[in-house]
């Protein structure tokens, strides 16, 4: 511990009290107010700026474009109402003439079909028609035709005939503008028949002079606009034309003239309305200019009182600081910014303390400062503590940093890039795993998710942890929906099948058998980067919310089969050795090809979370020489092998060939984009770039992706992609299916393919481009170094002869080929892979990527 003396030693002239830096610095002070005064006045300008700004939008670009749309609105209001009463008037005069057509007269007229009734009948109807012109009723004939004797019964012209004509066979007609003698006029005809004499009927034929219809629309709104009743027709060239045929008002404010059709006809009405109605529309700005001047006097206002009160401010926490520099005491300031200063005032007193107890005059190191100086030490080791302590009380007044959060010991790196996952024994243990279950609930309630569906793979480590997560995450008050021992994809199924959209799956998914993880879906969504950093900060702040949730067991395995059975047809039945790697897929992978109908060969399914076959990780190709061997034998038509968790899959051929996962997204494109043409499909940064030549011939669009299953579905949901796949085994349907990553839909859909085309699967991956390539290859890294080293890589090498692309990792393209190197988002290592059109062009692929890493960091061991 250390001991202060309780004198105080004097710096400068002996008696006297050395002066502080703000009292023997009047200048500086000065100085100082002049920059606050910049300050603040550099603030009201911009405040000003932004105000004036603001208005200047509300008043310019706002204001006009409120008026615009009101205009817009008010002009189609008036051509609707006037469309809608002239449809009125014309549906009530067609509902008057039937009506007098069923009068005695008329019908007698109608059954006679004497021309002395006729005339009688039609000027007793005018009598009760004022705003008519002329009324005529031409029978019928017992043919169906109207009976035109001794002329065309005093119709004006061939439309009225053809009017008659069409509306005698029983057409539903239109009213029809015409002009006549240098005025514009409409006639309506109306089939009236007798009740009891059905063969005897007559055609009415109404016409009114068009200036009635004028009237009726300068009658509502008068003096609001001009008014035009246009009729439609089919011009000689085609195309649809208009004429007025009927007009009102006057109206200049052309630019908001509007239209609206009237039903039951082939009219409508056009509204222009005029320079006053516009200008009645909108509020005034008198009100806007007076928020104006208000907004500028309290800015002026505003930093009057910064100016007056910041230095006063700054000089308390200067004298606070300076107070404070030799003693171990807590430091308040108001203006955080300081506390850097601050930090390297307090390291200038120690180093000033040091030399005091050393026997050097303390005043040399800081000859304006008044402080204690040591009296004793209790060991040797204390004044080299000194730092140490002076440096926690500075770091404790600041806000703490990322790496302050994270407390030794803690496995930070178990929260990956899409999941969690890590070492089942020692860093995923059953502790961890509860609190991120209470991490989860936490967030889940934060989303509104009350329920969440849990499943687990067949791991020895994946009950316990199971437990445990439930446990939490009823603890944090959510209800669970426990659906047992499934593949992955069975618990992305239940989000979609049942009523609850977010899931969480207990899975090492192709880790090795002592490592095990979480995958997440939260509403339907699998979270990545932020959200799973998010989980880890919630982890560590331990601020979690609490409850009593409940939980039930729910089986959906069967309608997982059901499901996929009544989309996949296959059409020829076929022979299928199954791998399941004694993973998740054991028995529900086999069960599904049996209810489509294929022939199947199982091969280690039977869960056994110690895999003692082999790992369960497809993507290594020496795990699949044992179902290679056993398609050859068994003379099946394909053989298929999944991960651990039967999210992914691998496909053989019936000679034994290993097919990757690019090829395989080929011969699904095909298949999808040929159907869906414009279709897009999403793959990975490891695929081949015949992917995209194909997809582009048969007219669908390449996005090339990050890898990560969480990255691919969140970009297929993005862009609406029916397809989308990875060269790690992961294929993404969103045509006919829900768009996850799901092994064992692939599989099933290849059969479907392999069915319905008759080809064996080596004549169909013999049709596509022959490149020689690499599988992918892990670059053992260590996880804290695979990051900062990619960086490192991206920045410093120069491929100048081909084309970089840096969305993950870096994908160089030449023009025989291209490579690729990137950090692994769910081991220790870097990835690579390359391909080339021959193997000379590979080699120099592989050698130019080498000699680039090796200039960055010499000591990585490349293994290609």
């Amino acid at each position: 511990m250390l001991n202060r003396l309780k004198k105080k030693k004097k710096t400068g002239t002996q008696g006297k009290k050395a002066p502080s830096p703000a009292a023997s610095n009047p200048q500086g002070i000065g100085a100082s107010g002049n920059a606050t005064y910049r300050v603040a006045l550099t603030g009201l300008i911009v405040a000003t700026l932004v105000i004036v700004g603001s208005f200047a939008y509300l008043l310019l670009v706002r204001e006009p474009g409120l008026k615009t749309s009101q205009a817009d609105r008010v002009a189609g209001a008036f051509a609707t109402q006037q469309a809608t009463n002239l449809h009125s008037r014309v549906l009530l005069l067609r509902q008057r003439l039937q009506s007098a057509a069923r009068s005695p007269l008329a019908l007698s007229a109608i059954a006679s079909r004497s021309q002395q009734d006729i005339e009688l009948v039609e000027q007793a109807v005018l009598d009760y028609f004022p705003d008519l012109i002329s009324l005529k009723l031409v029978p019928v004939g017992d043919m169906g035709t109207a009976v035109f004797e001794g002329g065309d019964q005093g119709l004006r012209n061939h439309i009225e005939v053809d009017l008659v004509r069409r509306t005698a066979s029983g057409e539903k007609t239109l009213p029809e503008a015409f002009t006549f003698e240098d005025r514009w006029l409409t006639t309506i005809a109306e089939l009236v028949q007798h009740p009891r004499m059905g063969g005897r009927r007559a055609v009415l034929v109404a016409s009114v002079d068009n200036k009635t219809l004028a009237e009726q629309l300068g009658a509502l709104n008068a003096g609001t606009g001009k008014y035009e009743l246009e009729q439609l027709f089919t011009a000689r060239d085609g195309k649809t034309r208009t004429t007025t045929i009927a007009q009102t008002g006057s109206g200049d404010a052309t630019r908001f003239r509007r239209f609206a059709v009237i039903p039951d006809s082939n009219w409508r009405v056009a509204f222009t309305p005029s320079s006053e109605l516009v200008a009645t529309l909108g509020a005034s700005s008198i009100s806007l200019y007076i928020a104006l001047a208000f907004c500028l006097l309290a800015a002026v206002a505003g930093f009057a009182i910064v100016a007056l009160r910041l230095p006063r401010i700054i000089g308390e926490d200067v004298n606070h600081m300076i107070s404070a520099a030799d003693r171990k005491s807590e430091l308040k300031l108001s203006i955080p910014e300081l506390v850097g200063v601050a930090r390297q005032l307090r390291r200038a007193t120690l180093r000033a303390l040091r030399q005091s107890a050393s026997g050097s005059r303390a005043h040399e190191a800081l000859p304006s400062l008044e402080v204690e100086t040591l009296d004793s030490f209790e060991d040797a080791s204390s004044a080299a503590d000194l730092d140490d302590v002076l440096e926690l009380d500075l770091a404790a007044e600041e806000p703490p940093g990322p790496a302050a959060l994270i407390p030794p010991g803690f496995p930070a790196h178990i929260f990956r890039a899409y999941d969690i996952r890590g070492d089942a024994g020692e860093e995923l243990t059953e502790d961890m795993m509860a609190r991120i279950g209470l991490a989860i609930g936490t967030v889940a309630e934060d989303m509104g998710e009350q329920t969440l569906l849990v499943g687990a793979d067949g791991r020895l480590s994946s009950p316990a942890l199971k437990a445990a997560l439930v446990r939490a995450l009823m603890e944090s008050g959510r209800d669970v929906i426990d659906i047992g021992l499934v593949p992955t994809p069975v618990l992305y199924f239940a989000t979609r099948h049942l009523d609850c959209r977010s899931g969480l799956m207990v899975t090492g998914s192709h880790n090795p058998r002592t490592d095990n993880g979480l995958k997440i879906v939260l509403n339907q969504q699998t979270i990545h980067a932020g959200g799973i950093e998010d989980l880890r900060s919630r982890v560590l702040e331990g601020n979690f919310s609490s409850g009593n949730g409940r939980m039930i067991k729910e089986q959906v395995i069967d309608a997982y089969i059901d499901e996929v059975v009544q989309d996949v047809a296959i059409a020829v039945p076929l022979k299928v050795v199954i791998d399941a790697g004694n993973g998740a897929t054991s028995e529900v992978a086999p069960l599904l090809f049996e209810e489509l109908g294929c022939e199947v060969v199982p091969m280690y399914c039977e869960i056994d979370g110690n895999f003692p076959n082999h790992s369960p990780d497809t993507s290594n190709e020496d795990n699949l020489r044992a179902l290679c061997e056993a398609v050859k034998q068994e003379e099946a038509d394909f053989g298929v092998a999944f991960d651990g968790d039967g999210d992914r899959l691998a496909v053989v051929t019936g000679t034994g060939r290993i097919v990757r996962s690019d090829i395989l997204l080929m011969l699904f494109a095909q298949d999808v984009v040929s159907r869906n043409p414009g279709a897009d499909v999403v793959f990975d940064v490891k695929c081949s770039r015949n992917l995209t030549e194909l997809i582009t011939r048969y007219g669908g669009r390449p996005i090339l992706w990050k890898t990560g299953h969480a990255f691919m579905k969140e970009k297929m949901a993005e862009t609406g992609a029916l397809l989308g796949g990875e060269f790690s085994g992961h294929m993404f349907f969103g045509e006919r299916w829900f768009g996850f990553d799901d092994g064992m839909y692939a599989a099933a859909r290849l059969a479907e393919i392999m069915s319905t085309q008759g080809d064996t699967l080596d004549d169909m991956i013999d049709a596509f481009p022959a490149t020689v390539n690499t599988p992918e290859i892990l670059i053992p890294v260590a996880e804290d170094q695979k990051y900062p080293l990619m960086d490192r890589i991206i920045r410093n090498t120069d491929f100048s002869y081909g084309k970089v692309n840096t969305m993950d990792g870096i994908r160089v393209d030449f023009a025989d080929g291209w490579g690729l190197l990137r950090a692994s988002n769910t081991s220790p290592a870097l990835t690579a892979r390359f391909e080339a059109s021959t193997q000379e062009a590979l080699d120099m692929i592989i050698s130019e990527f080498r000699e680039q890493v090796a200039l960055v960091d010499s000591s990585l061991e490349l293994n290609f």
